[in-house]
């Protein structure tokens, strides 16, 4: 099995780690016994309530806001090359 897996065991670790794979097993198939009907699926274990705020439109720069930056230039905006 481990050469199958690609893992390198020497003969010490080869029984240490049958073991622990045995009981990753043993606690999946307990974990499949447990009855879970009615039970709403959870997206983290502490619940949570994000503070959410109005979305409100806000009046921005615009282009005439950036008519004296250095960046603009023929009615675009120009921004410096990240990928190459």
């Amino acid at each position: 099995m481990s050469r199958l897996a690609r893992l390198h065991l020497h003969d010490d670790e080869i029984q240490s780690t049958q073991k622990t794979l045995n009981e990753i097993v043993e606690y999946v198939e307990a974990l499949q016994k447990v009855n879970i009907d009615g039970i709403e699926p959870m997206t983290h274990a502490v619940p949570m309530e994000l503070p959410l705020r109005e979305d409100i439109e806000k009046p921005g720069v615009g282009r005439e806001g950036l008519l004296g930056s250095s960046g603009y230039e023929d009615g675009l905006i120009r921004v410096p090359k990240i990928i190459e």
